[in-house]
C-alpha cells in the first residue's frame, strides 16, 4: 500500500433555503480519478459528516481513519449506479485545528490506494451549568458501582456493532417538538463537584407526552439505566444510532423495527433527571455528535 501526497480541499458554501440549516462541502480528488466529498452543517466537534465516493471503478472495501476510529463505506444500487457512503462522526470533545484523515480503498482489480488529506476543525464554545441532584448521582452507593460498570460495557458494546445496511427513511425529524432547554456539550457541574460532557440536547416536555423515533431503524436497547433512566436507543444503520434517555414508559422492546414518527416512549424524569424533558442524543460508532446536527443533512431514502 503506498500512501499519495497530502492534498489541502477547497472548502465551498451550499445555498440556504428558507427554514433549513446552512451546510458545508469539502471535496477531495484522489490520484485515480475518485472524488471524494464531505458534507456537513459545520466542520466542528460534534458534528456528523455524510461522505460520499464517487469513481468509474468498482471498489471492494474502503473506509476513512482518523480520530482513532475507522468510518466504513457501504453501497447503495440504485437505477443511476453504485454510490458508496459512510458517516462520519467528529467527537463533541476533539481538540480544535488540523486533523489527518485516511481514504483507504481497495479497488475491483485488489490493488489498494490511500489518500491523506487534511481536515480543519473550527474551535466550538460550551457553556457550564451549574445543578443540584440527588446525592446518590454525584456519589454513588457502593452497592450500585457494579450496575454502573455494567450499563457502560453494555453501551460501549451496542455502539460498536455497524449494521452494514441504511435502515433510515430520508431526513431526521426532531423526537418531540419541544424547546431545547440544553445544548450538546454543555459542561454541567453536580452539586459542585461531579462535572460532566453533555451528550445530546434536553428538549422541553412534560411528563407523558408521546416521544417519536428521529428515523426509522431497529430498537437495540430498551432498559432501564443507572443514569439514563429508562432509555431506548435505536440503530439506524451504518454506525448511526439515536438516543432517547429519561423516560417516564417505554412503548419499545429490543429487536423491534420501527419507523420514522412511531412513538417508542412517554417522556418523563427517570434517572439522573432535575425534572421532565426529553434528553435526545446521537452518535456515529464511539463518536458523540450533536443530534441537531442530523436535521441539517438529506439522508438516503428507504429503498
Amino acid at each position: 500500500m503506498t500512501a499519495s501526497r497530502s492534498f489541502s480541499p477547497h472548502v465551498f458554501q451550499l445555498p440556504t433555503f428558507p427554514g433549513e440549516e446552512k451546510s458545508h462541502r469539502i471535496q477531495v480528488m484522489t490520484p485515480s480519478g475518485f472524488k471524494l466529498c464531505l458534507e456537513g452543517r459545520a466542520f466542528q466537534p460534534g458534528e456528523i459528516l455524510l461522505v460520499q465516493l464517487e469513481g468509474s471503478e468498482t471498489i471492494e472495501r474502503a473506509w476513512i481513519g482518523g480520530a482513532g476510529q475507522k468510518f466504513y463505506f457501504f453501497k447503495k444500487n440504485s437505477s443511476a449506479g453504485t454510490n458508496y457512503y459512510a458517516f462520519l462522526g467528529l467527537d463533541g470533545e476533539l481538540e480544535p485545528g488540523e486533523h489527518i484523515f485516511e481514504l483507504v480503498m481497495q479497488k475491483g482489480n485488489k490493488s489498494w490506494e490511500v489518500t491523506r488529506f487534511n481536515l480543519y476543525l473550527e474551535g466550538r464554545e460550551y457553556r457550564t451549568r451549574k445543578l443540584r441532584v440527588a446525592s446518590k448521582y454525584v456519589e454513588p452507593p457502593e452497592e450500585e458501582r457494579e450496575r454502573i460498570e455494567r450499563e457502560a460495557e453494555l453501551m460501549r458494546v451496542i455502539l460498536s456493532i455497524v449494521t452494514s445496511d441504511w435502515l433510515g427513511d430520508g431526513p431526521f425529524i426532531r423526537p418531540h417538538s419541544g424547546p431545547v432547554t440544553a445544548y450538546f456539550g454543555d459542561r454541567r457541574v453536580y452539586n459542585n463537584q461531579r462535572s460532566s460532557f453533555h451528550n445530546g440536547v434536553d428538549l422541553a416536555a412534560a411528563r407523558g407526552e408521546p416521544v417519536m423515533a428521529a428515523n426509522s431503524g431497529q430498537v437495540v436497547l430498551a432498559s432501564d439505566f443507572y443514569f439514563s433512566g429508562k432509555i431506548v436507543i435505536l440503530d439506524h444503520g451504518l454506525g448511526l444510532f439515536t438516543t432517547y434517555h429519561h423516560l417516564d414508559r417505554i412503548a419499545v422492546r429490543r429487536g423491534q423495527r420501527v419507523k420514522k414518527g412511531e412513538i417508542i416512549g412517554l417522556a418523563g424524569s427517570s434517572g439522573l433527571s432535575t425534572g421532565p424533558h426529553l434528553h435526545w442524543g446521537a452518535r456515529v460508532g464511539q463518536s458523540r455528535i450533536d443530534p441537531l446536527s442530523l436535521l441539517a443533512l438529506t439522508f438516503p431514502e428507504k429503498r
